[in-house]
This record gives C-alpha cells, structure tokens and sequence, in this order.
C-alpha cells in the first residue's frame, strides 16, 4: 500500500538550470532545477528531496514520472512520491521505476507531490538517481523534463572531483543528421559514452576514450524520441545530456 511521508529538504546544486521542457522542476527556494544535479547529504534514516512541478505548456497535459538507478549503492534502498507515495525497495528491485499513478497538471498551477527517498542504510557512497517527468500520451517526446539527485552527494564530490570532464552533443533536435560528441576526460583511465533510451537501455556504446576529441554517430535504426547520452568511467556516469532524435 502507499504511504505519505513528511518532506525534508536541503540542496546545493551544481551545473546551469534549464526552464525549458514540459515540466519546471522547482526546489523549494524556488530555483528552476532542470537539467542538473542536486547533492543532498545523508543526514537521517530517511534521507528526501522534495521539489515542486509547474506545467511549461499552455494546455492540461496527464504528466507521469520514471525514476532510473544511475549510481547503485548495494544495501541501500529507495522510493518516491508522484501521486501516490510508494513503499521502500531494495536497490535493484527497480532499475527503472515508472510510477503507477499519474498526475492531471493545469497550465500555471504548481503541484508539491514530489519527493525522493533514499535510505542509506549506513553506507554513505553516493546514490545518484535520474527523474524523467513525461506527458504519457507521448512517453518519448522530446519535451521531457529530467533531474539527477544524489544522496549521500557532498561526500561524492570529492571522490570524484579529479575526474575532470566534458561532454557536448549536436544537433538535438537531429532532424535526420548524424549526432556529433565531443568529448574531454582527464586522467589516464578510459571512459566511453553510452546512449540510453526512455526505459533506462542502453542503446549503443563507443568505444573506450581518453584525453578528447570527437566522433560521430548515424541515427539510422533509433526512433523518433528523448534518449540520454552519458559520458562513463568506471560503471559511474561522468556527464549526461539529453539528445532529441527526429526524423
């Protein structure tokens, strides 16, 4: 069964906000949080991050949420509210979490039903998760809107403040022209970029990269829609950025 908890809050961000997409994603201090990554420290059992979702599109539209696992932490478990608060699960039970509830948003109107649950269970490695808020009559459009979250994320940090990188990708929308990477990493240990659908798969991989430079990918046989390109070191995703993909 559901349950409602109370909300706990207490970010810091890093990268650029981005109000464009089909939702504004809002911490509560008011701040436009798309596209970036919020670091939350693990100072309870149950460790929450609550924002707030305004409608960036001027007709009602039936908004859903998904959550992936990006970082796993063994031993730790996880839920979320969208519509219904769900109980804790074991990481991995859930790789990819679609809430089973959806939410009818009205142009203007702000909803505060979001929260994210993390239970460190004594392990403070950091967890990081990715939120995709999606309209469910077009699960892939490319009005989507995302955040990462970690917990346990002031410690993270540091352990990986020397693997320095950069990741940029053009054209998105591609209207049928090839996706080109840059791509920049510091340190001698390869990395590579893997492309993930909606549903948390990966797509394609390069192969292993080091130092920087550039290369290019056809999108012959993807489908129309929103995938993540996530620049990887180590199982860990280094940098992510959204790609649209039209035809």
């Amino acid at each position: 069964m559901p349950r409602f908890l109370p909300a706990l809050l207490f970010v810091s961000l890093t990268g650029s906000a981005f109000s464009q997409g089909l939702v504004n994603i809002i911490d509560e201090d008011g701040h436009t949080v798309n596209g970036t990554v919020i670091h939350h420290p693990c100072n309870f059992s149950t460790d929450t991050v609550s924002l707030l979702a305004r409608l960036n599109v001027g007709d009602s539209r039936t908004v859903n949420v998904r959550r992936y696992e990006m970082w796993p932490v063994p031993g730790t478990n996880n839920f979320f509210c969208w519509g219904v608060c769900y109980l804790p699960v074991s990481v991995g039970t859930f790789s990819s979490w679609v809430s089973d509830h959806y939410v009818d948003m009205n142009p203007g109107a702000t909803y505060n039903n979001f929260h994210a649950y993390h239970q460190a269970q004594g392990n403070l490695s950091t967890m990081r998760y990715k939120f995709v808020w999606y309209d469910i009559a077009n699960p892939t459009g490319p009005d989507s809107s995302w955040v990462d979250i970690d917990f346990c994320g002031l410690v993270g940090v540091g352990e990986r403040g020397s693997q320095q990188a950069s990741l940029n990708v053009w054209p998105s929308p591609t209207d049928g022209r090839e996706l080109q990477f840059d791509f920049a990493v510091e340190g001698s240990a390869p990395a590579r970029v893997v492309l993930y659908d909606m549903l948390g798969a990966a797509i394609r991989r390069s192969g292993a990269i080091v130092a920087q430079g550039r290369f290019s990918w056809t999108t012959s046989g993807l489908e129309p829609g929103v995938y993540f390109a996530t620049l990887e070191r180590d199982g860990k995703a280094i940098r992510t950025r959204r790609v649209v993909v039209t035809q």
